[in-house]
């Protein structure tokens, strides 16, 4: 089958794909080679460069959620190899009926779950200096610091993304904005990758962790957390109108005491503060600013914001 290019500017379907084989070649621009080297030019990655397919192939199993251990071939290639078939042992071909009748000890459901939102091995290529970010206003020295660019190739292609690091400090996962305010039809604003569990994060709590405070505030989106973050303010962001339980434990976990919040002046932003109230009061001491229809706290007035902890 032939699909527009994501290589050069193709108005016109110039790339072979043969789904059967996974290689795929464009008749136009020359960019060809199989699925891996597919995802290494996508990530603007050299394909022919060892230790650069080698983090093509670490991002596809990201991407995908493939839990697989990559060996490397003679070749320099990666070689997706299971962990459990290298570990598996022969059974038995005569195993007793009582055996076979009998519930594993260590059936699937009594694992424990694997590790959630786990450091990433890649890095996206970004440009830091995108016209929809500078149109914000911040310092070109904090975007790039917080790990903010547009991607031009890629699973987040057109997409402002944001870097979304653990508590420690660790590249977990990147968001992705539409950059623009009117993406197409069906296609979402804001972009998660598979598997990522955003209630178990909150976005900026390593800075504030970094600057030792004890005291945060609580906004929903990303852009509020850069505007009172080059205030001063310790600040993070829950990824919505909402906070979860595990988010307000992280918390605790990490010696917060007492927290401020102020999500959108909004039908969302007033039924979430309600639901996260309890939720926070259980853990904390919690203060609440409502805002005005329409305002957040990336648009908020300076006079509230002096009314807020400084670092």
């Amino acid at each position: 089958m032939k699909i527009i290019c994501p290589f050069h500017n193709d108005h016109k379907p110039s790339c072979g794909v043969n789904v059967a084989k996974q290689i795929y070649n464009c008749f136009a621009c020359d960019a060809g080679g199989n699925a891996l080297d597919f995802v290494a030019h996508m990530e603007g990655l050299d394909p022919s460069n060892t230790s650069e397919l080698r983090k093509a192939a670490f991002a596809a199993a990201e991407m995908f959620g493939i839990t697989q251990a990559l060996e490397r071939t003679s070749n320099g290639r990666g070689k997706a190899k299971s962990k459990t078939a290298r570990s598996a042992k022969p059974v038995k071909a005569k195993a007793k009926k009582a055996e076979k009748s009998k519930p594993s000890e260590s059936s699937a459901k009594d694992k424990p779950a694997g590790p959630s939102n786990k450091p990433l091995t890649f890095e996206l290529k970004l440009d830091h200096k995108h016209g929809f970010i500078a149109a914000r206003g911040f310092k070109k020295k904090l975007v790039k610091a917080f790990g903010i660019g547009f991607a031009n190739k890629g699973m987040m292609k057109d997409r402002i993304c944001f870097s979304i690091n653990n508590a420690e400090g660790q590249l977990i996962a990147y968001s992705g904005r539409w950059a623009n305010d009117f993406p197409p039809k069906d296609v979402p604003r804001y972009l998660l990758p598979k598997g990522f569990e955003k209630s178990k994060v909150l976005y900026n709590l390593n800075r504030v962790l970094e600057k030792g405070s004890d005291c945060l505030v609580i906004v929903e989106g990303f852009w509020s957390v850069l505007r009172l973050h080059s205030a001063g303010i310790p600040c993070v962001s829950t990824f919505g109108d909402s906070v979860t339980e595990a988010q307000a434990e992280l918390l605790v976990k990490h010696g917060i005491k007492s927290v401020i919040l102020i999500f959108d002046g909004d039908e969302g932003g007033r039924v979430g503060t309600a639901s996260s109230l309890p939720i926070l009061a259980k853990h904390l001491f919690v203060k609440t600013v409502a805002l005005e229809d329409g305002v957040k706290p990336d648009t908020m007035s300076e006079d509230i914001l002096a009314t807020l902890p400084r670092f």
